[in-house]
């Protein structure tokens, strides 16, 4: 397993997998399914972010400043605090005012309980951002490379579903945008970047 996902998997093995595990109330088998699926998910609605040249320098920007892989280094310690982290900053960009209709699709997917999917994303999606970082940075890509890479993985994914992943992706109208009041007041495309993906450390 390679790309985003592999790096995903690969970053927390077996101890950070049974710590989610043990926040969501699952086994190591069902842990790793229901990451895939909100790994997949937010790989597809980043993708989507950035099929527009602005997006994707957005998110290059962002991944260069704030999401070089450097999560990886206290993966436990990010779990064990991870609702104090980005994770929620970066699910209301991606995804938008689609973000209920997403989460109730995951749920039916996976069977986790609406309460859980929500900790799950959370949890997964500054994952996501550090695993995209750290490719970014060990393969020297740059915001069309990041966006390539993206849309390929969106479409591996889907060809490698039952469907029900389209299904979630297609809830999403368009590149979301940010709230208000998370927009920096620098100004201007770079400006935003903290409010559009967040930031790599939170005190």
């Amino acid at each position: 397993m390679d790309g985003i996902l592999g790096v995903v998997l690969g970053q927390l093995g077996g101890g950070g997998l049974g710590a989610l595990g043990g926040l969501l109330g699952t086994d190591d088998s069902q842990t790793q399914s229901v990451v895939s699926t909100a790994v997949n998910v937010i790989t597809g609605a980043m993708a989507q972010n950035t099929s527009e040249p602005a997006g994707a320098q957005a998110l290059d920007a962002a991944l260069e400043k704030d999401h070089d892989g450097g999560i990886f280094e206290d993966v436990m310690g990010f779990i064990g605090n991870a609702a104090a982290g980005s994770g929620a900053g970066i699910l209301g960009h991606v995804l938008g005012g689609s973000q209920p209709q997403v989460q109730q699709g995951i749920a039916d997917k996976t069977g986790l309980s609406m309460e859980k999917v929500l900790p799950l994303l959370i949890m997964v999606a500054p994952l996501v951002l550090g695993a995209l970082g750290k490719m970014k940075k060990d393969k020297a890509m740059d915001s069309e490379a990041v966006a390539a890479t993206l849309a390929a993985e969106r479409q591996q994914a889907e060809q490698q579903d039952d469907g029900m992943l389209g299904s979630i992706l297609g809830l999403l109208g368009g590149a979301a945008q940010p709230e208000p009041q998370q927009q920096s007041s620098a100004g201007g495309l770079l400006g935003v970047l903290g409010g559009l993906f967040g930031k790599k450390k939170s005190n």
